[in-house]
Formats: structure tokens, C-alpha cells, sequence
């Protein structure tokens, strides 16, 4: 059991600056104490071959078993108790899905993080996966073999994508997609149905009404919602008080960050972060 209560958490980025792909057991030694809760700059894609243990992935805790595949997408906060368990690690950096269109990278946020997969399907990804480590191991590597291994990696993130129907992953609404990426992007300054229509170009009509239709939630439900998530990982880091998280979020003033908590959460700033901090012990 992990006390980290007198413990900073600093944001991970992958060790290799040059390198967009990269592919390590699941037991390779990692350049940062990922012991204690993390928050990464890049995706990461695990695969579970044998064994078991637990995994922390924003603020829902996971059982590992064999065959199980799952994905951490930047931003999120990730702590792993490996236990046992054993398979391979990918990691890539956002730029990478300049080079394997017409993949966009928010396609990678799916509903739920862990995929439990038939074993053919299973054992295909993971044979993707084995391909790319072999390629990207050698000493050598030639730029057709970069590529190759790129293309392994669309090969399986479209695999994964197939796994959700459209309606899941919100692919047949371009105006919903665009928000949903913009909303992480933007959350810090805007708060506004209206500033994310500045950006989108449409009304606030248009917006909500595709909100409404698709993931039945206006528009600043939605704002909400990902303005909290981003509260909860802010809490969770204790790297700033409360006072400097409402002015990092651009609140009026620290009465209302703490209404606006207490009224989605029925939770005090200080509460929601003891709950918070709960998870990760």
C-alpha cells in the first residue's frame, strides 16, 4: 500500500526526445518512480500476458489478468501495481499520428480503458505489437522500417477503434469530435458554450443540438464535466493549494471554485481531494 500523501507528482515524458514510438517489456526498467501516480505527455497501449495486479488510471481502479489490453491517453493519471503481471508497454507521442493518417489522435480517447478481447483478436494486436519492438530494436533501423513500424501501430489503434460503434466513439459527427478535442485543450480559459463556438465557427444552437443528439448532454455539461475531471487530477498532484488551482482555472474568485465543486460534487475542495487521495493509497 502507497502513502502518497507527502509525495510530489511531476508530469512523465517519454525518456527519448527524437523517438515518437517506443515499445519495452512490461517489467523494463522506467526512467521516472512509477511507483507513485504519474501523468504522462503520451499515449501508452498494455498488454497483459500473464499474471495480475492492479492499475489506476484517472480515478478508476482496474484488475489485471492475461489477455486484457489497455490504453492511457495524455493527461490522465496512471499508477500501476504490477504484482505478477507481464507483456508489453507501447508508448507514443501525439506527433506520431502525422505519419499514419487519416487517424486523429482523439480517437484514442474510448470509453473505457481496458479492452477485453477475444483471444484471436488478442493475440493478432499482439503479434502488431511484437512486429514493432523487433523493428524498432534493431540497431540499424532504415527509415522504410520506421514507417513499417508505424503502420503495424495504425493497424492496431484501428483495430481497437473497431471495437466501438460509431455512435461510442462519436466518429459520424465532425462538429462533436472537433469540440471533444478542443475541450482539453481550452479548458484552462475557456468556460463558455459561445468561446468553444468562436473556435468551432457554428452557434450555440448548432453546438448543443449536436451535443444533445449525440451524447445526450448540452454542451456545457460537457465543459463541466471536463473541468472537474481536470480539478480531480490537479487535486490529486498536490503540487498547487487550492487557492492556485482556482486562479490557474481562471475562477472569479476561490468562493466560487469551491461552489462549483460543492454543487457537482457535494464535496468541499478539501473533501474532494481527501476522497481523491483515498484512491491512490
Amino acid at each position: 500500500i502507497m502513502d502518497i500523501k507527502n509525495k510530489q507528482i511531476l508530469p512523465v515524458s517519454l525518456p527519448h526526445p527524437s523517438k515518437l514510438l517506443m515499445i519495452e517489456s512490461l517489467d523494463y526498467t522506467n526512467p521516472y518512480d512509477f511507483n507513485i501516480p504519474h501523468r504522462h505527455d503520451y499515449f501508452e497501449i498494455i498488454f497483459i500476458t500473464e499474471g495480475s495486479g492492479t492499475q489506476q488510471i484517472d480515478f478508476t481502479t482496474y484488475e489485471m489478468t492475461a489477455g486484457q489490453l489497455f490504453t492511457i491517453y495524455p493527461g490522465q493519471i496512471h499508477l500501476m501495481q504490477r504484482d505478477s503481471a507481464k507483456g508489453l508497454l507501447i508508448q507514443f507521442r501525439k506527433n506520431i499520428f502525422e505519419f499514419i493518417t487519416p487517424l486523429k489522435h482523439y480517437r484514442l480517447y474510448f470509453p473505457n480503458s481496458v479492452f477485453n478481447l477475444s483471444t484471436e483478436t488478442y493475440n493478432h494486436l499482439y503479434d502488431l505489437a511484437e512486429r514493432m519492438r523487433v523493428l524498432l530494436h534493431e540497431k540499424d533501423l532504415s527509415t522504410l522500417s520506421t514507417y513499417k513500424a508505424y503502420s503495424y501501430l495504425q493497424i492496431l489503434l484501428i483495430s481497437l477503434s473497431e471495437n466501438y460503434s460509431a455512435e461510442e466513439l462519436v466518429q459520424g459527427s465532425p462538429l462533436i469530435i472537433n469540440f471533444l478535442s478542443l475541450l482539453p485543450q481550452h479548458i484552462y480559459t475557456c468556460k463558455k458554450v459561445s468561446e468553444y463556438c468562436s473556435l468551432l465557427n457554428c452557434t450555440p444552437e448548432k453546438l448543443n443540438a449536436a451535443c444533445k443528439l449525440t451524447l445526450g448532454k448540452s454542451a456545457l455539461e460537457l465543459i463541466h464535466e471536463e473541468l472537474l475531471l481536470e480539478i480531480r487530477r490537479l487535486l490529486l498532484l498536490r503540487e498547487n493549494s487550492l487557492k492556485e488551482i482556482a486562479f490557474m482555472l481562471n475562477f472569479d474568485s476561490a468562493a466560487n471554485f469551491s461552489g462549483f465543486i460543492k454543487l457537482r460534487t457535494g464535496f468541499t475542495p478539501t473533501e474532494l481531494q481527501a476522497s481523491i487521495l483515498k484512491i491512490y493509497k
